[in-house]
């Protein structure tokens, strides 16, 4: 009989986009790579983005209406837990907990901010506690989000806060450089953001700066890849404030022309704020940035503080407070010396804590192996 598997039960997965999807899709990556047998029981794929490069594991997907698919993925893990009970079971949120059968095996959530409202209402807060108490540990990507997970744990200390690691990056290519180089059009300085768009990220209060910005650095240029619901209002705030001619809106990108923007950019910015319940709990485009060694600055609001060390690897502002962001920005750019020392060290940083050499023996811990 081959060895006994460990199973991802997640909702996110490749090709679909976003950091909970390449987060589960690198845990697969690094189990496999660790010499674990590994079962991944996803939803149905609903982006275009790549596929996890190593396939070297059984992907079961299920679609359908929601009350309907989770009842068929049930079955389908409860049939596989009857062919070999699991080692341990990795589950991406409180809500993949509520999919699963009953079992000995150590169970293992995840926890990323914004599954746990603030102010939930009795239902959802009655559902989060009895998923949770089913879980032997709980990892939150960051301590913010470790604070949001303890209020609903009958033992708190079974939240441990892991640091999000993730895979070696990927080097841009001479033609994306030269991409890169065509887009930018300026002599410099280049801000960069790579993400969904939408409010919380913060990108029109970058907007908002761009004015003040070029009256000192009349070559500055901002460079925004991703799409999302937010982006027809922030090309109407662009042409408002008189700066479209210095932004360039580069859409969805793949790997290696996110790898060139981080090498041709200064700074990567990304003010995050909160916007109701929605706050950004940790932000893996700020270690990506910091891999290439690029410096960030990101929003006080949230998990950021786990990925930049203020000061040190980038700065934090108040993401809600436009002329915050501006002065932040403002204070770096007049420092070129210290930009370059704060991306050297981010590049470091990130090598030496946020890997999955580092990350795996934590989680597997967690999962009692």
């Amino acid at each position: 009989m081959p060895p006994a598997p460990i199973l991802l039960v997640t909702q996110n997965f490749p090709p679909d986009t976003g950091g909970i999807q390449n987060l589960m899709g690198s845990f697969a990556q690094a189990l496999v790579a660790a010499g674990h047998r590994i079962e991944v029981f996803a939803d149905r794929i609903r982006g275009d983005g790549p596929e996890v490069a190593d396939g070297d594991f059984a992907l079961h997907r299920f679609g359908g209406p929601r009350p309907l698919r989770r009842i068929v993925k049930r079955l389908a893990i409860a049939r596989a837990m009857r062919r070999q009970p699991p080692l341990a079971i990795l589950c991406d949120s409180w809500k993949s907990i509520e999919t699963l059968p009953d079992s000995k095996a150590p169970v293992l959530a995840l926890a990323h901010g914004m599954e746990f409202p603030a102010a939930p209402t009795a239902r959802k807060a009655s559902r989060i506690r009895a998923a949770l108490a089913r879980a032997t540990a709980v990892a939150p990507n960051s301590r913010y989000t470790a604070d949001r997970v303890r209020p609903f744990l009958a033992q708190p200390d079974a939240c441990v806060p892991v640091g999000l690691p993730i895979p070696p990056q990927p080097m841009p290519g001479h033609a994306d450089l030269a991409r890169v180089q065509g887009a930018i059009e300026g002599t410099g300085p280049v801000l960069l953001t790579i993400g969904r768009l939408e409010p919380r990220k913060g990108v029109d209060a970058v907007l908002r700066s761009l004015p003040g910005l070029a009256a000192r650095h009349p070559g500055l240029r901002y460079l925004i890849a991703g799409d999302g619901s937010d982006l027809p209002r922030l090309q109407t705030l662009a042409g408002e404030l008189g700066v479209a001619e210095r932004v360039q809106w580069l859409g969805r990108i793949d790997e290696a022309m996110k790898a060139a923007l981080f090498h041709a950019a200064d700074l990567f910015v990304m003010p995050t704020r909160r916007e109701g319940n929605s706050v950004e709990g940790f932000g893996l485009v700020y270690l990506e940035a910091a891999w290439h060694g690029l410096p960030s600055l990101a929003g006080i609001e949230g998990g950021a503080a786990d990925a930049i060390e203020d000061g040190v690897t980038g700065s934090l502002c108040d993401g809600a407070d436009p002329a915050a962001v501006e002065a932040a920005i403002a204070a770096l750019l007049a420092a070129p010396d210290r930009l370059k020392a704060m991306g050297a060290a981010a590049a470091v940083r990130v090598r030496s804590d946020f890997t999955w050499d580092r990350a795996l023996p934590r989680y597997l811990h967690l999962m009692g192996l």
